[in-house]
């Protein structure tokens, strides 16, 4: 899962590289801490430019997807 919709929250939950990017971008304003999440994680409101929401989301993606072993990577569409 590389991002996350509830109902408690709103906006959209993206995961990150690390604890250290999520609390700068928790920091920046950009997002809030993810309820129910790990610290990697940070929650970004709707109200979010949509280059940042695109942006976090497709870095959420890349990241998760690499992390799928290489025949299930193989299974899947081509990045653009």
């Amino acid at each position: 899962m590389f991002a996350c919709i509830g109902a408690v929250m709103p906006g959209v939950s993206v995961k990150t590289d690390s604890v250290e990017t999520a609390q700068m971008l928790i920091d920046a304003g950009v997002g809030a801490k993810a309820p129910y999440f790990h610290r990697s994680w940070v929650n970004l409101p709707w109200g979010a430019s949509e280059d940042e929401l695109r942006h976090r989301l497709t870095a959420s993606y890349r990241l998760v997807r690499s992390s799928l072993t290489k025949k299930a990577q193989a299974q899947l569409d081509p990045l653009e």
